[in-house]
């Protein structure tokens, strides 16, 4: 039986006369039989409160811990990556940005150059600018009504 069960064990004492009995031992007379004493179980100490069914908290809680932080590590890793993602996504933006104004830069001198040639082959003018452009066509390339428009 464990003592660490919380229950009571028996301990069998010596044989001894009783001090008040005038008998004495030997002289004939039955002993009586020595009465048992009783020990209780005492308080478990704290290394005792510290195992778990024979083993020691420490060795639950050390690999317990190393998990936590393994899992602390595993979040900032992955967030660290969704940071780097985020830093590229932004830096491909700005480079389509800069892309877009570029080919709006050579459009616009594209577009410049078309007017410029309008202006001297076809002498057209564009308007001054308050929103409206018109186009005046030179009177060598106006039809009279019934003519057939020339073509070149």
């Amino acid at each position: 039986m464990s003592t660490r069960s919380g229950a009571a064990r028996a301990v069998p004492m010596p044989a001894r006369p009783n001090p008040g009995d005038g008998r004495r031992p030997g002289t004939g007379q039955a002993q009586r039989a020595p009465r048992p004493k009783v020990i209780h179980s005492r308080k478990p100490t704290l290394l005792e409160k510290l195992r778990l069914d024979g083993m020691r908290l420490v060795w639950v809680l050390v690999p317990l811990i190393a998990l936590l932080l393994g899992g602390v590590v595993f979040v900032n890793v992955q967030r660290l990556n969704l940071t780097t993602q985020t830093g590229r996504t932004v830096d491909m933006y700005n480079q389509a940005q800069a892309d877009i104004l570029r080919l709006r830069a050579a459009l616009a001198e594209k577009d410049g150059q078309v007017v410029d040639q309008a202006v001297k082959r076809l002498g057209m003018v564009q308007a001054p600018g308050n929103g409206l452009t018109y186009v005046s066509v030179p009177k060598e390339a106006r039809i009279a009504p019934g003519q057939a428009p020339r073509t070149r």
